[in-house]
């Protein structure tokens, strides 16, 4: 895929991120169920230094061939609302939390402005990129399988992977772990 490539869902297009998208994902990154759930980041991801980097990495990502399992940086896709154009979340796909810290598994990550959330774009989206992780996941001839993290009180993500076909698995401190397989 390359930079100005997407696909598509029912109600929504991804795309790699852009450098227009800095300001949105700066005001996203200030919103209250942002900063609840991705506290872990603060104060850094408030800054518009922290979404220029995380943008350039993402572009560089995609600049070269897609591999879910090499990729440091992960695949993250920009979640646009093809009603309206708006930007209205994020979706991702990595196996690397870092450039240090390699995940046994492929991972699942997403946020939502909050005006958009309890929508059903969350599930939409995780159904969406689920689909194009076990299509890249196959390209590479491995055993496709995705997990995905929610905190125990954070129930809209939770629902959004249980209706997205995750299973739960097991509990891990503060979090619940679900897994997918094609």
């Amino acid at each position: 895929m390359s930079i100005n490539e997407c696909f598509k869902s029912t109600r929504l297009l991804y795309r790699p991120y852009q450098q227009e998208d800095l300001q949105t994902f700066v005001e996203m990154s200030h919103e209250d169920s942002r900063r609840r759930w991705f506290y872990f980041q603060e104060p850094d991801c408030l800054t518009p230094a922290f979404w220029a980097k995380i943008i350039n990495n993402n572009i560089a990502a995609w600049s070269k061939k897609v591999n879910l399992l090499e990729e440091k940086a992960g695949y993250d896709m920009a979640i646009i609302l093809k009603s309206t154009g708006a930007l209205i979340g994020s979706v991702g796909l990595t196996k690397y939390h870092g450039p240090e810290i390699e995940l046994k598994d492929i991972e699942i990550g997403y946020h939502f402005r909050e005006v958009y959330q309890g929508c059903g774009y969350g599930t939409e989206a995780a159904i969406a990129a689920v689909g194009w992780g076990f299509t890249e996941l196959h390209k590479l001839g491995t055993e496709p399988k995705i997990v995905g993290k929610a905190e125990f009180e954070n129930t809209a993500s939770r629902l959004v992977l249980e209706r997205a076909g995750f299973r739960y698995v097991h509990s891990e401190p503060y979090l619940s772990v679900y897994e997918i397989f094609n």
